[in-house]
């Protein structure tokens, strides 16, 4: 079953933490108001005589609203339950509650659809209801219901589960975090990199394969069920409500426009890597080695900014101290970040956040998923966060980006069922990176006390944006290609056979890296070294908020009335900047994602000019870098 869409604390912050709690007790109210609106629109439409209908639809949204609320409570639960303790006893309340869920929205999917067929000329929000509930993509047989949400779990147990054990000594066996992801960022001893890669997609993939092939095809059969050629074309869907079929070549054009600015940034990084390496390990217009990047997935590549980047500027790692100097713990970490929200007159987080929130992994001998995620609990009070966190620049962000998914939740909280979502899954991810390129600014990171001044030169505003180029233009391609990929696999172009084969190659294509060692046995399945592949996770939505975050970025520094260069920018403690962002986050998915756009930027298309702009500095320095020191381009 899918369902689509869907520090020390100064006394202002009291304040804006009080009024605060004033707005979300207001909020609480809006759904009534938003009832007697539509009954008053019901009193009109029996004056023109259309009521039994629309009477009928309200009836229908009032008891589907009320179920699928306490039903996704229930998945909430149990889906935060095994996410913080993996058993198989847990494991089976998500599969039993999903096939739950999937009988009562295809008993509802068909309740909507008349209503929606009949809803021409019925209030927007109403018939907007009606449409997202008759577009649920769900299974009409409960076997092969059960059977996905059973490979599901078991794609997510093996990823979760899964170590790298050392062959010599005391055998110990890592994590992927922090063990091997702290191996991937820190280490520079090339065999080292290599074991702590090799171990991870070797513990993970080839467990995965056959049941991943086995998901797609149900996946398939469930979207041609539900009138869809295949399960790309849903996920099209999903991505754009405004033009499905459209948004593979916005995608590729969005690429286009970018990639002068990275095929720049590739030649810099594997020049340097080159010194560092060898010109024998890392050749001259050949594709980098993966494994050389600083992450397991060459995703961010960050962690090698002090390999790469020449400048003594080193503000990351002087926050990194500041952090230690402080003796700031992963809980300080979610308190800054709430002050930053609160600053520019968001919500402050709930009690039930501060109780239940997974901030730490435990060490009680759990098996839990330490990959980062905020979780809607569906009760309008209890969000919550799971996430193992470390002491760490990485980390400190990760914390702002998930709250970011927390203020949108509190934000929509008042919303029917159905429109509680973000505009664009896009907009979920970009909510927290927003704030997050105010975050990491050097004013920002002065301001709050971790670096002790703000050093303004130019060779510090070019060690900074090459410090985050590395984490968001590196990244643009790597979220490109992953859905780009399973789009294939899901249209049948790629078969099993060939899924590591292909992936390797389109990320050579794309992105000009490629596996430190053969990887062409089909018995492979490197895709699933990626959580979001197991976890079936759409990743589109990562590519599009990597340009919307700066699109957002440069409509909220106006807002604040900000001048000057636009990676400067801190955002913090604007309450200008707030109320714009607050008007467009509490539409949720009630209306298209283009109205919610023009509401925060004043455009109702995407554009890649804002990150353009960001790095416009950094992209003249690279030209000239690369030109002097006969880095060439391409791969």
């Amino acid at each position: 079953m899918r369902l689509l869409w869907r520090f020390m604390l100064p006394l202002s912050l009291l304040l804006v933490g009080a009024a605060s709690h004033t707005r979300r007790k207001s909020q609480n109210d809006n759904k009534a108001r938003i009832l007697q609106e539509l009954l008053q629109e019901l009193k009109l439409n029996e004056e023109r005589g259309n009521d039994d209908q629309l009477k009928e639809a309200l009836d229908f949204l009032r008891d589907y609203n009320q179920e699928a609320d306490l039903m996704s409570h229930r998945m909430a639960l149990y889906e935060f339950d095994f996410s913080t303790n993996v058993t198989d006893v847990n494991s089976k309340k998500v599969e039993d509650q999903q096939v739950l869920f999937n009988s009562f929205l295809q008993t509802q999917k068909f309740k909507a659809e008349k209503f929606y067929k009949e809803s021409h000329g019925w209030p927007d929000d109403i018939s907007r209801q009606l449409k997202f509930i008759s577009m649920a993509v769900v299974s009409t047989d409960p076997h092969l219901a059960r059977e996905m949400a059973e490979i599901s779990s078991n794609l997510s147990s093996i990823y979760a589960s899964a170590k790298v054990c050392e062959t010599s000594g005391d055998k110990k066996c890592h994590d992927l975090e922090p063990d091997l992801l702290d191996t991937m960022a820190n280490s520079r001893d090339y065999d080292e990199l290599l074991w702590a890669w090799k171990g991870w997609h070797d513990a993970t993939g080839p467990k995965m394969k056959s049941m991943y092939a086995r998901l797609v095809e149900l996946m398939n059969n469930e979207a041609k069920e539900n009138g869809y050629a295949d399960e790309a074309a849903v996920w099209m869907e999903e991505n754009d409500e405004t033009n499905p079929s459209g948004f593979e070549a916005l995608s590729d054009k969005f690429l286009a426009d970018i990639m002068p600015l990275y095929t720049e940034l590739h030649a810099y990084v594997r020049g340097r890597l080159a010194k560092t390496y060898g010109s024998d390990r890392v050749q001259d217009n050949k594709p980098i080695s993966v494994h050389l990047l600083g992450n397991m997935w060459a995703q961010d590549w960050s962690s090698i900014n002090p390999v790469v980047n020449p400048y003594p500027n080193k503000l990351f790692q002087e926050a990194e101290k500041g952090m230690k100097k402080e003796k700031l713990k992963p809980i300080d970490f979610f308190k800054i970040a709430e002050e930053f929200y609160t600053s520019i007159g968001l919500l402050p987080m709930t009690d039930a956040f501060w109780k239940y929130s997974m901030i730490t992994k435990p060490t009680d001998g759990r098996t839990v998923q330490c990959h980062a995620a905020a979780h809607d609990m569906g009760t309008g009070d209890d969000f919550r966060i799971h996430m193992c966190t470390e002491i760490n620049m990485f980390d400190f962000y990760v914390v702002h980006h998930e709250m970011g998914h927390i203020e949108y939740f509190m934000e929509y909280a008042d919303q029917p069922y159905g429109f509680r979502g973000g505009a664009h899954a896009g907009f979920h991810e970009a909510i927290g990176d927003t704030i997050g390129l105010s975050v990491v600014t050097p004013k920002h990171l002065a301001t709050i006390g971790l670096v002790d001044s703000e050093e303004d030169s130019d060779e510090n505003s070019i060690s900074f944006l090459l410090n985050l180029a590395l984490q968001k233009v590196a990244f643009i391609p790597f979220g490109y290609t992953i859905d780009k990929w399973r789009w294939r696999v899901f249209r049948g172009d790629i078969k099993p056979n060939d899924y590591t084969s292909s992936w390797w190659n389109m990320h050579r294509e794309y992105r000009g890296v490629a596996p430190p060692v053969p990887r062409d046995d089909p018995s492979l399945f490197d895709p699933g070294a990626k959580y979001h592949v197991p976890a079936n996770v759409p990743y589109s939505r990562y590519f599009i908020s990597h340009l919307l975050q700066f699109q957002f970025h440069e409509a909220l520094c106006a807002a604040a009335g900000y001048k000057g260069p636009l990676h400067k920018c801190d955002i913090y403690r604007s309450t200008d900047a707030g109320a714009k962002f607050i008007k467009m986050l509490r539409m949720g998915a009630s209306r298209p994602w283009p109205d919610a756009l023009e509401v925060l930027t004043g455009s109702r298309k995407f554009d890649t000019g804002p990150l353009l702009r960001y790095f416009e500095p950094l992209r003249k320095w690279l030209v000239e870098e690369n030109r002097k020191h006969n880095y060439r381009k391409g791969w």
